[in-house]
């Protein structure tokens, strides 16, 4: 999963457009937090964008950026930088952290590629100084419906081996749920969906691939779609959701906050 996010380091910032409004969003919920956290951890820091606004945001805190992929930490380095910031190419599930050493911890777009959530947050969660508080957006379980829709159509057919497209992505519930295990209070998941148009299909997974997000098998934990099934899919695709506008894409977008307690 590195190697395909530092492929993707020089196409990644001019094709998230949907990450990015995560992140201006989570952004304006950091901006009516009480005081200035001391020091910050964000994970899967990617490029540096919420980076640049968490450093403009609160120009006294300590920021603790984090990535697994070394490409992507470069570009962020370049794109914000000062004494007060310091890059780690680290996996998030594996990142070193003093128990109490943050007050605030933050993602945009990260939490759904842990591989052991309920291991990982409470481990983070033990990071927080009493009253801190974590903040991550990621994307529900209605992201990319329609391809999703359209691929299951193919589900065993002999040409395509498919039980089934994408992550798991969870609920915003189920996310509060995690976040409530690990020892959180006050905690609040919302949900907003929002639909976004491309010219076509392909179109549509070409950006995705700018992103570091590809159909390979176990890109997303899927099995594989072979070409001559994945050309029917996308004409399928076109055929049933095509209209002015191009084709729709659906994003189910996620945030889920929570505070620790003394």
């Amino acid at each position: 999963m590195a190697r395909r996010f530092n492929r993707s380091a020089d196409t990644y910032d001019a094709s998230c457009r949907v990450q990015r409004r995560m992140a201006d969003r989570l952004i304006d919920r950091l901006a009516g937090l009480p005081g200035e956290p001391q020091r910050i951890l964000e994970l899967g820091c990617g490029t540096g964008y919420l980076t640049g606004m968490l450093a403009e945001r609160f120009p006294l805190s300590e920021i603790l950026a984090v990535d697994f992929a070394e490409r992507m930490v470069d570009i962020a380095r370049r794109r914000v930088s000062g004494s007060r910031i310091e890059y780690r190419v680290e996996d998030a599930e594996a990142v070193h952290l003093e128990p109490r050493s943050c007050d605030l911890i933050v993602s945009n777009a990260t939490i759904q590629w842990l591989g052991a959530p309920f291991d990982t947050l409470p481990r983070l969660g033990d990071a927080l100084r009493p009253d801190g508080r974590m903040i991550h957006t990621t994307f529900g379980p209605a992201t990319f419906c329609e391809l999703k829709g359209v691929f299951e159509d193919f589900a065993g057919q002999s040409e395509a081996v498919l039980p089934r497209v994408g992550l798991p992505l969870r609920s915003a519930e189920e996310w509060g749920t995690i976040f409530e295990q690990s020892g959180l209070v006050q905690v609040l998941s919302t949900c907003r969906v929002e639909v976004e148009h491309y010219g076509g299909p392909a179109d549509f997974l070409r950006e995705l691939q700018a992103t570091g997000v590809t159909y390979r098998p176990g890109a997303w934990g899927t099995e594989r779609l072979l070409p001559r099934a994945l050309i029917k899919a996308l004409d399928r695709y076109d055929a049933r959701f095509a209209s002015l506008d191009g084709i729709p894409v659906t994003y189910e977008l996620l945030e889920v906050s929570g505070v620790l307690t003394a």
